[in-house]
């Protein structure tokens, strides 16, 4: 994972920790987010801030470092300078490291509140595969980590049942989206698992649309409609598979 992804994964973290309509998060967009200090008149680059509803400043800001080496003294020394220019109530300095002995003990003499945190490369995937799930289907954040895990598992390779049950509770609307998302995507891969939906699942609703984005996308083959049918109860069903 780079800086730059392992960036959007901790904006993806704050989204969640601090949702609409009461806050909004910034940087909202790919581009890079800059807020003007109060005591520099520079322009600070944040790697996220979080703002109250109505509110001109950010009352939360966060620096996410991407390192192999421990964060020390000096590096919470100057994000504590950081935090007082931009005037947050809150900095959170996070990295993929490690801090030193001596990083807590500074953070917590400081005059503003010092948060320290360590993400792994792991936990940051996570968030950044959640907020792959938002961006597919933005209207139900309920089901984001769902989608999320799915896709990261068809990227990966999982096997279809994995990528099955990952999506088993999610309603159709989210599911179509991910395997729309998916068939463009990494279509090798989304094949493979409609062709597992379509034979194998449980579920007669969830075989019939396998079948039918197969036959969408001219990968139904005869044997997979055979078996379909076979397995599908229903007479108008089985006509209905029968013409896709």
């Amino acid at each position: 994972m780079d800086w730059k992804r392992y960036e959007r994964a901790i904006v993806e973290k704050f989204r969640r920790e601090f949702p609409p309509p009461h806050f909004w998060v910034e940087p909202s967009g790919k581009d890079n987010y800059h807020f003007t200090g109060r005591h520099s008149g520079e322009k600070r680059q944040l790697d996220v801030a979080v703002f109250r509803r109505g509110a001109d400043a950010p009352f939360l800001v966060v620096d996410a470092k991407r390192w192999r080496t421990p964060i020390d003294i000096g590096n919470v020394e100057s994000f504590i300078s950081f935090v007082d220019d931009v005037g947050a109530e809150i900095g959170v300095l996070i990295t993929s490291s490690r801090f030193t002995k001596a990083a807590p003990r500074r953070a917590a003499g400081a005059p503003v509140s010092i948060q320290l945190e360590v993400v792994g490369a792991e936990e940051a995937l996570a968030w950044d595969w959640l907020g792959l799930g938002r961006i597919i289907f933005p209207q139900d954040w309920a089901y984001h980590l769902h989608l999320g895990q799915a896709l990261r598992s068809l990227e990966e390779g999982g096997s279809p049942d994995i990528i099955s049950e990952a999506l088993e509770e999610v309603p159709f609307e989210e599911w179509e989206a991910a395997v729309n998302f998916a068939i463009g995507q990494q279509l090798s891969e989304a094949r493979l698992y409609l062709e597992w939906v379509a034979t194998m699942h449980h579920d007669d609703g969830w075989r019939f649309n396998a079948a039918r984005h197969l036959a969408e996308i001219g990968f139904l083959t005869e044997s997979i409609r055979r078996r379909v049918i076979e397995l599908e109860a229903d007479p108008e069903a089985r006509a209905l598979i029968t013409e896709l």
